[in-house]
């Protein structure tokens, strides 16, 4: 997943939005590849795989959900606090408290079941929420200056997936991991073909910016964002009956809780 994407310096690496040509300026740095790369990579083993690695899904949604709002906190609120120097290297400075923050959340989310599965459900919604964003680029403008109304979108889509994927388990997480690993997937594919521009959009709506020339209007923003449910019904259809099936991601911990009073009878010298 593309998370270097949330930097605010990054916008200034716009697309034009040229009806014509749509014509495309792109800039790299090595950070950001690794990341775009490491999202593809990941995001491809999570879409087909997700429900095999569950403990893993339950420490990504704690990790997603710590590292996000930390980087959105940071990049919002601290930069007018930083020096000269550190200034240079906010971006590595608030993904690395990013990371640590999200290490910290996903290591709480696999200790406390129900908290992780909840978290991965609300994960899904927000996410679900994001795509969405960027088809009401209309409304930028007014969306940018009432930022509590998209935050509350995205908090009833985060909100609503917890709550489902605590109701039907095995089914919201294949769900769950199916559609983050397709976001992931192609939205470090999309650094690569436009530095990410639909994500861009999403981000700088909720820091309430507002610029014309990020609005993703190109053909060629949508038929990324179309690959999006693509990759997911794929990964759907792989994990319902290939990856994911007669396994029961409850039965780890039926294991578990059966384990700690036998140990307690018969404490191990």
């Amino acid at each position: 997943m593309h998370l270097a994407a949330y930097s605010p310096t990054l916008p200034t690496m716009t697309v034009e939005p040229d009806a014509d040509g749509c014509k495309l300026h792109n800039s790299y740095d090595s950070q950001s590849c690794i990341v775009a790369a490491t999202g593809i990579l990941l995001g491809s083993i999570i879409c087909f795989f997700g429900y095999r690695i569950f403990k893993f899904m339950l420490f990504l949604a704690g990790f997603l959900t710590g590292f996000f709002f930390t980087y959105m906190f940071c990049s919002g609120y601290l930069v007018k606090y930083l020096s000269e120097k550190a200034l240079e290297h906010q971006d590595q400075i608030f993904l690395g408290a990013s990371v640590a923050v999200g290490i910290i959340a996903g290591l709480l989310t696999l200790c406390i079941f129900y908290l992780g599965l909840f978290l991965l459900g609300a994960t899904m919604g927000w996410f679900v929420g994001m795509v969405c964003l960027p088809f009401l680029y209309k409304q930028s403008e007014y969306l940018s200056e009432h930022t509590w109304l998209p935050y509350i979108v995205l908090c009833a889509f985060a909100i609503a997936g917890g709550i489902l994927i605590l109701c039907i388990q095995k089914v919201v997480t294949v769900i769950a991991s199916a559609f983050l690993g397709a976001f992931g997937c192609i939205n470090g594919l999309d650094y690569f073909v436009e530095n990410s521009k639909s994500l861009y959009y999403s981000v700088n709506i909720l820091q309430g910016h507002f610029d014309k020339s990020a609005l993703p209007t190109c053909w060629y923003t949508w038929l990324i964002l179309c690959l999006i449910p693509l990759m997911f019904i794929g990964g759907l259809a792989v994990q319902l009956g290939i990856t994911g099936k007669g396994r029961d991601h409850r039965a780890d911990r039926k294991s578990e809780t059966v384990r700690k009073p036998l140990l307690a009878k018969f404490p191990v010298n």
